[in-house]
């Protein structure tokens, strides 16, 4: 069963390595894509580009957590818009599957669903540990949502490799969400969780009709349909206006960055890796007027990149690098033979993901994360684009 993509503070599975067809540099080169993602609506259209790396396969670790006792039932939304939007049928990527009533006890498995759900007004009732050690299993970029959400969750650990259906059927929810699970969900567990509660999955198509991937599906689309779940669709339409106008005003600001290529990556195992194309990371990239770099030939989240083959990101103006919590990475990336041969380490196009929270909202794409993100990201592109190798890119602190 398949694993999410990894980030660099979480234990994660070793992702294939890359299978390249040739050895000349030019060709491995000539394999370097990049995709202009279409710019009007663009949380809606997020997932235009062509997924191109290689993937993971084995499931993370996690450290299992002992069962709290349900909390106290929460409404999911406001009575009004909730109580005329029911029954509502879905299609998931599982199939189709129908909410009868406005649901008061939601249960949640991913790692940001319930961030989604705090933006909505919908407080659910139990939500995974965070895998940063975050209380109420929320980091603090959606403290202020949680809060107004009146959220006071239950926290626990969902299964790493099978869900633990006794201990989520513990809370006793009406509705169980997850569209950006930690592991693939087999047919097995969704029947069987199906006997508890609906469950949504995520969508099984994207705003444009193509069919979507795991971890993958943009932030307009999962909160569309989880809005369509709890009966707040009209919050989350104001949200996306919202998020789409901060991206729009990033790119009216900067139309110097139009047809700058960027992709993000870290370190692990001894190589280097980058994420898809369509992962959420890269939306972000794309969102703010970059061309999000792909590598043709593989489908999946993410591919690890030997050092004799770094030089397939040669090209690129920019480079996101996670180092947060391993911070050996950064040494272990520039000791690379090839690194310093690289176009970012020429125009200065490194930047470096050093703070934990940040890298925390920039892998959770919530709708208080991405806001988040924008803010923090901004100065530090606009160093590493300059062209210009001497000026420093001020890496983001959360404590300064």
């Amino acid at each position: 069963m398949s694993a999410r993509p990894a980030q660099t503070s979480h234990p994660a599975p070793r992702p294939a390595a890359a299978t390249l067809p040739s050895t000349d540099p030019h060709e491995r080169t000539s394999m370097f894509t990049t995709t202009t993602k279409r710019r009007a609506g663009a949380l809606g259209l997020a997932a235009a580009a062509t997924l191109a790396l290689a993937a993971c396969s084995s499931g993370t670790t996690e450290t299992e957590a002992t069962a709290g006792s349900s909390a106290e039932p929460t409404a999911a939304a406001a009575a009004g818009e909730g109580a005329s939007a029911f029954p509502v049928t879905l299609d998931t990527v599982m199939g189709e599957v129908t909410v009868e009533s406005e649901p008061q006890r939601v249960v949640t498995l991913g790692s940001h669903e319930h961030e989604y759900l705090y933006a909505l007004g919908v407080a659910p009732v139990a939500v995974p540990e965070s895998w940063q050690g975050y209380a109420n299993g929320t980091g603090p970029w959606a403290e202020e949502d949680r809060l107004a959400a009146g959220a006071e969750p239950e926290t626990f650990t969902p299964g790493t490799e099978v869900y633990d259906a006794e201990l989520i059927a513990s809370f006793e929810p009406d509705l169980i969400v997850a569209t950006y699970p930690n592991h693939t969900m087999t047919q097995e567990e969704y029947d069987l969780l199906s006997g508890i509660a609906p469950v949504v999955t995520r969508t099984a198509t994207d705003a444009e009709g193509n069919e979507t991937a795991e971890w993958n599906v943009s932030l307009a689309d999962e909160l569309t349909l989880l809005a369509e779940a709890t009966g707040t669709t009209d919050e989350a339409e104001a949200i996306i206006a919202e998020i789409d106008a901060a991206f729009a005003e990033v790119r009216d600001a900067h139309p110097e960055w139009e047809g700058k290529t960027s992709q993000v990556g870290g370190f692990y195992a001894g190589q280097a890796f980058v994420y898809s194309a369509n992962d959420t990371r890269n939306q972000f990239l794309a969102n703010v007027g970059l061309d999000v770099a792909s590598i043709e030939g593989t489908s999946e989240a993410w591919m690890q990149i030997s050092a004799e083959q770094l030089d397939i990101l040669g090209d690129l103006d920019s480079i996101v690098w996670q180092v947060a919590t391993t911070p050996e990475a950064r040494d272990e990336l520039q000791s690379l033979s090839l690194f310093d041969s690289l176009n970012i380490s020429e125009v200065g196009g490194s930047i470096w993901l050093s703070d934990p929270i940040l890298e925390g909202a920039f892998f959770a794409n919530s709708p208080s994360s991405v806001t988040y993100s924008i803010e923090a990201f901004v100065p530090m592109l606009e160093a590493a684009l300059d062209g210009d190798a001497s000026t420093e890119v001020v890496e983001f602190s959360s404590e300064s």
